[in-house]
């Protein structure tokens, strides 16, 4: 796995560990919502990291140049996002990128469902809205995200 997406996956792992130790639900749910905002921008920096990495292995510095400005402000990562940046690198990753999201998924759906709904609720935490974020919720979600990233990083070679 790449070193930077591992460190940052290990500070928000560790902070996990943290927020399970709560017992007071209250409290619990304010640090998922957290949680959430560290994992939408979890997704974000992975893919960043990941595409900067090939065109560092893959191209010419120019071409590097381009790359990084015009995916360093990558947010709202949901799957649709995602995947038309993948197909503007290559209609294979895209292709890769959804059957395999959707072949590791549990149940249907259930990877592409964590993503869009950690998004979405980042957004909502953003704006103030109330969202009924538990840490049960945010958790599953998590491990779903950690696959995709996976999966990311498989298909960007």
């Amino acid at each position: 796995m790449n070193q930077s997406i591992l460190a940052h996956r290990r500070r928000i792992d560790n902070l996990f560990e943290k927020v399970a130790c709560f017992t007071e639900p209250a409290i619990q749910s304010e640090w998922s919502k957290y949680l959430c905002i560290l994992v939408s921008g979890f997704i974000e920096e992975s893919l960043r990291v990941l595409l900067e990495q090939y065109c560092k292995d893959k191209a010419s510095p120019n071409i590097q140049k381009f790359v990084t400005k015009q995916i360093e402000d990558i947010t709202n990562c949901n799957t649709e996002k995602i995947k038309k940046i993948l197909e503007k690198f290559s209609s294979d990753w895209q292709s890769g990128f959804t059957n395999k999201i959707q072949e590791e998924s549990k149940i249907n759906d259930e990877i592409k469902n964590a993503i869009d709904s950690v998004v979405q609720n980042r957004h909502k935490i953003a704006h103030g809205k109330s969202i009924g974020m538990t840490y049960s919720n945010i958790s599953d979600y998590y491990k779903n995200v950690k696959k995709a990233v996976e999966i990311l990083e498989e298909i960007i070679k």
